[in-house]
């Protein structure tokens, strides 16, 4: 999640990773609110940085296609590389262990 540094008009001066900012308010940003903001910058970084938040997404959509995709039978985990399965095997574990200590994963999580 990001955290927003707001001018008194309400407007979004700065984004941040989190909420402990040494005295300065700051309120939760929704995913409009940071792409408008990180769009409204010409500097080439912040394009970066949108795609590198929209590519994190992305990486857990296709983590459930994959998986979708074996469950029915369309693909077989062997048909991929040895590499690739590996990347999915760990990320695997690593959400059944989540699960198994009671995280809440939810769509928007990224691990």
């Amino acid at each position: 999640m990001f955290y927003a540094e707001r001018d008194k008009q309400g407007n979004i001066v700065a984004i941040r990773k989190n909420k402990d900012a040494d005295g300065i308010e700051l309120t939760p940003v929704d995913e409009q609110e940071l792409q408008k903001f990180l769009a409204s910058d010409s500097d080439p970084g912040t394009y970066e940085a949108l795609l590198e938040e929209a590519d994190k997404k992305m990486i857990r959509v296709l983590d459930d296609l994959i998986e979708v995709l074996i469950r029915n039978n369309v693909i077989m985990l062997t048909d991929l590389p040895e590499e690739a399965r590996a990347k999915l095997g760990t990320r695997k574990d690593v959400r059944r262990r989540m699960q198994d200590v009671g995280a809440d994963l939810t769509v928007d999580d990224i691990l």
